[in-house]
């Protein structure tokens, strides 16, 4: 859940270092936290109190997306978009090209009929047929995300055989170049499948390819001993991410609160905080708990109009009969 690692922050109070949270929500902002009351309740599995509070904004985070999926799920609007995997074409053996100071391959471009930001591109697998054995081979992801990015990859390919390599990377503009350095690799030729037919019609709803040589892009259907395994999947983390202002923030920042107060009741330290500070604890927990079921409704009575106003292929939005499940 890497778009979510920091959607509320735990401040050092000791320090002051703090990363700004995406919601702008602190846990450390909440009256019944402190450094001191996390400290008396961390157990040996948690060693400080800044190491249970951060473990439990986790669990929270996890718990709240958990929630919400269930209550799309309840609802029918998660479409049955399997994560379907392509490749980009087929190896051609009998074909070769020789060692040569250029960059070749291919480029995957995004279908731009996708609706929505929420439907990802990734590349799973690099395949590569070299035909004779090279060592520290230079491979380039060029992204056009935000004016153009490039992810180098130094790899050792074994001669006459696939070598796939698996980087899992997530197009984030609207294609991704991969390019193999060729001075010291030939290479078996590669046939692209995966290209646009007449009319502009798409191979499949997830991308399309067209071969790269040197400093352009070919007419032809070769990838020069590349090929790609990629699919699209629906990223419901970006959701949670691009809400995490109006509700998701606060609904973590409440839940871990729940987690803090129930882990301070269940704890097996014996110190007077935990002793005597249940009773007061007891009392914050019915009302934080209170506060996170009122601030879900809400949020579940908005959510179907924020849904629709997405329009996004991840989404069904269409006839919607909302109902809560919690």
């Amino acid at each position: 859940m890497s778009l979510l690692n920091n959607i509320i922050s735990v401040r050092d109070v000791t320090t002051e270092e703090n990363v700004p949270s995406i919601s702008g929500f602190d846990l450390m902002d909440a009256p019944e936290i402190s450094v001191l009351n996390l400290a008396h309740i961390a157990n040996e599995e948690y060693i400080t109190g800044l190491h249970l509070a951060r473990k439990k904004v986790s669990q929270a985070t996890l718990l709240v997306r958990n929630d919400l999926m269930s209550a799309m799920a309840a609802n029918h609007i998660l479409p049955d978009v399997t994560a379907k995997k392509y490749k980009t074409g087929e190896f051609k053996t009998e074909v070769s090209f020789p060692a040569e100071a250029k960059e070749r391959g291919l480029t995957l471009y995004k279908n731009n009929r996708i609706r929505g930001n929420l439907r990802k591109l990734k590349i799973e697998n690099v395949l590569i047929y070299p035909l004779a054995d090279a060592s520290n081979v230079t491979l380039k992801v060029y992204d056009d995300y935000a004016g153009g990015t490039v992810s180098t990859y130094n790899i050792d390919l074994a001669g006459n055989k696939v070598n796939t390599f698996k980087i899992n990377y997530e197009v984030k503009g609207t294609f991704a170049r991969v390019l193999l350095d060729g001075t010291n690799v030939p290479v078996a030729g590669s046939y692209l499948t995966c290209f646009t037919g007449c009319n502009g019609t798409l191979p499949n709803d997830c991308g399309y390819t067209k071969g790269w040589y040197d400093d352009k892009e070919i007419s032809g259907k070769e990838s020069f001993g590349l090929n790609l395994e990629f699919f699209c999947e629906c990223d419901y983390d970006q959701l949670l991410f691009d809400l995490s202002k109006l509700y998701i923030g606060e609904l973590v920042w409440l839940k871990t609160r729940v987690l803090l107060m129930e882990e301070h009741l269940r704890t097996n330290r014996l110190n007077n905080w935990v002793v005597y500070g249940r009773e007061e604890t007891q009392q914050y927990l019915t009302d934080v708990e209170n506060q996170y079921r009122e601030k879900w409704k809400t949020f579940i009575n908005v959510l179907p109009a924020i849904l629709q106003q997405m329009k996004d292929d991840c989404l069904y939005c269409n006839g919607i009969k909302w109902v809560t499940n919690i």
